[in-house]
C-alpha cells in the first residue's frame, strides 16, 4: 500500500549513525514527524540540530538501550507521548558482535545482541500495534544480505537476523486483515563505522566483497520502498543472490572461513 510520509509520525530507532542517520535525515525532507531513538544522547541532539537547521520540525529525541530488556516497552510510551501516535515504525537499531560460539555461548553479549536485534523489534511492534492498527500503519524491520551468508564469527548477527527476516515474512502474513503493513529492508555491504567484516582476523587480506554504498543511498532505498508499499527492499540489488539463490551464500561463506582465524 502506498504512503505519503508527509506529516506521518515516525518512530526510528537506531538513529544516531550509519543507516539510521541517513534515514533521519532523508524521512525529515519527506516531511515526517520524528521521534529517534538510540543510545548516544549527545549524537541524537546532532542529528535533530541539524535536521532543524535544514528548516525541518525538530525530531523528538529518546535516549533508549535496547539492549536492555524492557526498554522497548518504555520507549513506545515515550514515542506515543511525543508524537501521539505512531504512523510508522522502523526497527532500524542494531548490534553486532565477533566471536566464536565455542566462546560466548549465551552469555551476556550474545544475549545483548539478540535483545537488540530481535527481540526490542518484536517488542515495540507489539507495544505500537493498536496505534498502527489505527492508522493503517506500517512496520519496517532492517535486517541483512548475512542472514543467508554464515560467515565464521558472525554467527550471531546473522543468526539474529535470519530470525528477524522470518518473524518479519510471517507478521505480514498475521497483519494482512488488520490493515497494517509490514517492509523487510536487507541491506548489503553499507560503509559504516561499525562492519564486521572489517574487525575479522583475517589471515592476510580480507577476502574481496562488493564495494559498500553510502548509508544515503539505503536511506533513499528505504524511504521509496515504504512511499511505494513495497514488501521487501534489498540493496544494492546485487545482495539479492545470496538470498533467492542460498547455496552461492554457503560458497561465499565456506570461502571467507578459509581466510579467517578462528580460535580452537
Amino acid at each position: 500500500m502506498a504512503r505519503s510520509l508527509d506529516g506521518a509520525a515516525v518512530l526510528l530507532t537506531g538513529a544516531s549513525s550509519g543507516i539510521g542517520r541517513a534515514l533521519a535525515q532523508t524521512l525529515a525532507e519527506r516531511g515526517a514527524r520524528l521521534a529517534l531513538a538510540a543510545r548516544r544522547r549527545a549524537l541524537l541532539d546532532e542529528v535533530a540540530t541539524e535536521i532543524a537547521a535544514a528548516g525541518r520540525p525538530r525530531p523528538h529525541v529518546i535516549e533508549a538501550d535496547l539492549s536492555r530488556p524492557g526498554a522497548a516497552a518504555d520507549l513506545a510510551r515515550a514515542a506515543l507521548d511525543a508524537l501521539g501516535t505512531v504512523d510508522v515504525l522502523v526497527n532500524n537499531a542494531g548490534a553486532g558482535l565477533v566471536g566464536a560460539q565455542g566462546v560466548h555461548g549465551d552469555d551476556a553479549a550474545a544475549r545483548a545482541l539478540f535483545e537488540t536485534n530481535l527481540w526490542s523489534p518484536v517488542a515495540l511492534t507489539r507495544a505500537l500495534l493498536p496505534a498502527l492498527r489505527d492508522r493503517d500503519g506500517l512496520v519496517v524491520n532492517v535486517t541483512s544480505s548475512l542472514q543467508s551468508v554464515p560467515v565464521p564469527l558472525l554467527g550471531y548477527y546473522g543468526a539474529s537476523k535470519a530470525a528477524l527476516a522470518h518473524l518479519t515474512r510471517t507478521l505480514r502474513h498475521e497483519l494482512r486483515a488488520a490493515g497494517v503493513g509490514v517492509l523487510e529492508i536487507v541491506p548489503g555491504a553499507t560503509d559504516t563505522a561499525a562492519r564486521d567484516v572489517d574487525l575479522l582476523p583475517w589471515r592476510g587480506r580480507p577476502v574481496r566483497t562488493p564495494p559498500p554504498v553510502p548509508p544515503a543511498s539505503t536511506a533513499r532505498a528505504i524511504t521509496r520502498a515504504i512511499e511505494r508499499g513495497t514488501r521487501r527492499r534489498v540493496h544494492p540489488r546485487s545482495s539479492l543472490l545470496p538470498l533467492e539463490f542460498p547455496v552461492l551464500g554457503r560458497v561465499a561463506a565456506a570461502v571467507a572461513a578459509r581466510r579467517i582465524a578462528v580460535s580452537r
